[in-house]
């Protein structure tokens, strides 16, 4: 019920803001163009009630210093039509063809990319937590809930609970939960990279859209006597800066983010296959040793060859060398 509520909504949205784009004054959606209509309407009647030529010269100067300054400048650029086509558009769109919870959820996906990133310290705990413990393991000494509850990743710490303090769960329940713990993260991370990548190729369809509406606009404004400059203006405006947006939104917002989402779940699935190894060894009681030739290949080469070299100097000092 909620996604064809989600579907209508979305129809609804786009086909209001379209018309919004049509309808709404251009001067109440640009700074810019309603400086210049205000400009046009005072220096016209100051025309017509003879006012002095320093008077109008003056009014000229107050706007041409308007169009120099970093605002007006900037202000050429700030559209309400055009970002609510272009953005709005995209999310009507989004509404559309996405289920109504994840469409809800799609700025909370954005906010995802920001968090904390797996580092390489991540994989470094991993790998030390799963030495320790296999020393205790093959001494047949038990892991006390203060050394699982020491464990900062959540993953590893719920799992080492689970799974290592319960003697009774097998090898192969632990490789087919675990396996089935990435395979739900998998879908779920590109439920939300699908999204953001749709928003991105939505975004500048919608800013052609809007330049079709800008441009009719325009047209619209000539009439046989000339053209009325704020109209012609108003409806360029329109046409250019939602292909802008359109451009913006997709290439510096919305792609980035999926590809930098999708690089963010693929760190996490080797870090969750790294865990899974770990806790495979511990639960066999392997040599730290034995343990310690698999997960490295887990880490980055840098800190692979640190800890290389770390394992040869105490080697070295042990023989006394």
């Amino acid at each position: 019920m909620s996604d064809k509520l989600g579907t209508v909504i979305g129809l609804l949205i786009g086909a209001t803001l379209v018309i919004f784009g049509i309808i709404w004054p251009d001067h109440l959606s640009n700074y810019y163009l309603y400086q210049l209509r205000e400009f046009e309407m005072t220096l016209e009647s100051l025309k017509q009630n003879g006012a002095p030529i320093e008077q109008i010269r003056a009014h000229q100067a107050g706007f041409q210093a308007f169009q120099d300054s970093w605002f007006g400048s900037i202000s050429r650029f700030a559209d309400l039509k055009s970002l609510l086509i272009v953005l709005g558009g995209a999310y009507a769109a989004t509404l559309v063809a996405f289920r109504f919870g994840d469409a809800i959820r799609a700025f909370i996906f954005i906010g995802h990319v920001f968090m904390r990133a797996k580092q390489d310290e991540d994989f470094l705990e991993v790998y030390h937590t799963v030495l320790k413990l296999s020393e205790k393991r093959v001494n047949k000494q038990m892991i006390t809930d203060e050394e699982i509850a020491a464990v900062s990743n959540n993953d590893l710490r719920n799992w080492l609970q689970d799974f290592i303090a319960v003697e009774i769960v097998t090898e192969e329940m632990i490789e087919e939960i675990i396996r089935s713990e990435i395979e739900m993260y998998n879908y779920r991370s590109y439920e939300e990279i699908d999204l953001l990548e749709f928003m991105g190729r939505a975004c500048p369809a919608f800013g052609m859209i809007g330049t079709v509406v800008g441009l009719i606009l325009m047209l619209g404004s000539t009439t046989s006597g000339g053209a009325d400059i704020a109209g012609v203006m108003g409806g360029m405006s329109v046409a250019l800066i939602t292909t802008l947006y359109g451009v913006l939104l997709a290439q510096i917002i919305f792609l980035p983010i999926a590809s930098k989402r999708y690089q963010i779940k693929e760190t996490q699935v080797l870090l969750m296959e790294m865990m899974r190894e770990g806790l495979l060894y511990l639960k066999r009681r392997e040599l730290p040793e034995t343990a310690a030739k698999d997960l490295i290949i887990y880490l980055p080469p840098k800190l692979r060859k640190k800890i290389l070299l770390e394992e040869q100097a105490a080697m070295n000092q042990d023989l006394g060398l």
